[in-house]
């Protein structure tokens, strides 16, 4: 038996979440989700509100419906007096693609906590399955069977195989406030997405030269050190392997034709790349320094998980678990905008 949500404006948990709904209902979100194609933004916003709800309190959204009306004072705390039947605020949210879900979130986010640029930024970077909660040992499911839902079997070495799909998420190492979101069908290697990480954030503009890019050893491969620096010109310190050579990545690391295709900024080009180059093999010659900061995106997926309920997603089609995924990293992401950042506060939140 699942207890009331029993709404008290002095109960922390309410406090939070009034914050929460605070930034949600603001004129700029409102703005931003206009632009990105919601015609009733205001169905919008309480559809969110309602969802946010019930993965805060770890329950469902039928409930949080039938506590709204029977109990006034939550009513007042949504600041609506009508509200709607569950499955439609389920079939509303389903208009829209799981994109545009990650482009409003995306644009919020930077929106509510814009980045500080006062010189180099580090960010850091990391991928979770997730895991669709089909329970293959009671039953098995043929690719034929989830080719027709478009899906397929995926595998981790922390999940086993799984069906799902994987979610990469960056974070901005001082605040933890994700600064963007990717889905990735399927389970792809890390290493095999560096450049889509890396391009998705250069269009939007998140990095800039000079920064530094924390990923996990899953994603090392040579090939990323050199692209990271040429390409995107930031440092990308990915976490070495075994048979990692320091001595090999600085022989890789030479310069990249293009640059002697301008005279006029060969120099400077020439001057950056060396600049970067030697911050890199300084840094990954002391890789296990930065551990602990790497580690902070961990400590935001356990919030996800263990705290929000992202381990496993009672959820059946791409779409609509991609929208959920989306919308339990937004929920996480104004929590940490909201101080719980530090990896105490992020801890303490995952084990409630």
């Amino acid at each position: 038996m699942q207890h009331h949500l029993n709404y008290s404006k002095e109960d922390p948990n309410y406090i939070l979440l009034s914050k929460i709904f605070k930034i949600i209902g603001s004129r700029k979100s409102k703005t931003i989700m206009a632009s990105k194609g919601i015609k009733n933004v205001n169905m919008m916003i309480l559809s969110i509100k309602i969802m946010f709800t019930a993965i805060f309190f770890n329950t469902t959204m039928e409930f949080v419906v039938q506590e709204l009306k029977s109990d006034k004072r939550l009513l007042n705390f949504f600041e609506i007096s009508n509200v709607p039947d569950a499955i439609q605020i389920s079939e509303f949210l389903s208009r829209f693609e799981s994109n545009t879900y990650v482009k409003i979130v995306n644009s919020i986010l930077l929106n509510t906590k814009p980045l500080k640029r006062r010189g180099k930024l580090t960010f850091i970077v990391d991928a979770t399955p997730v895991d669709l909660d089909y329970n293959v040992k009671r039953k098995k499911r043929s690719k034929k069977y989830l080719a027709k839902r478009n899906l397929k079997w995926s595998y981790s070495s922390s999940y086993g195989f799984y069906i799902g799909f994987k979610a990469t998420i960056v974070i901005e190492q001082k605040s933890a406030m994700p600064v963007a979101i990717i889905i990735h069908p399927g389970a792809p290697h890390d290493s095999r997405i560096f450049s889509e990480i890396m391009e998705n954030l250069q269009k939007r503009r998140i990095i800039r030269k000079n920064d530094t890019i924390i990923f996990d050893r899953g994603y090392y491969s040579y090939k990323n050190y050199q692209i990271g620096i040429s390409k995107y010109k930031i440092v990308p310190l990915i976490f070495p392997k075994e048979n990692f050579k320091i001595q090999k990545l600085n022989d890789k690391l030479t310069y990249p034709l293009r640059i002697f295709n301008d005279k006029n900024t060969e120099k400077q080009a020439k001057k950056l790349y060396k600049r970067l180059k030697t911050e890199l093999l300084k840094k990954v010659s002391k890789w296990k320094k930065y551990k602990p900061i790497g580690g902070k995106i961990e400590d935001f997926f356990k919030l996800c998980k263990s705290g929000l309920s992202l381990k496993r997603l009672h959820k059946y089609t791409p779409e609509s678990a991609k929208r959920t995924t989306t919308l339990i990293v937004f929920l996480a992401g104004l929590i940490t905008t909201n101080g719980y950042n530090t990896k105490t506060a992020l801890q303490k939140l995952s084990e409630t």
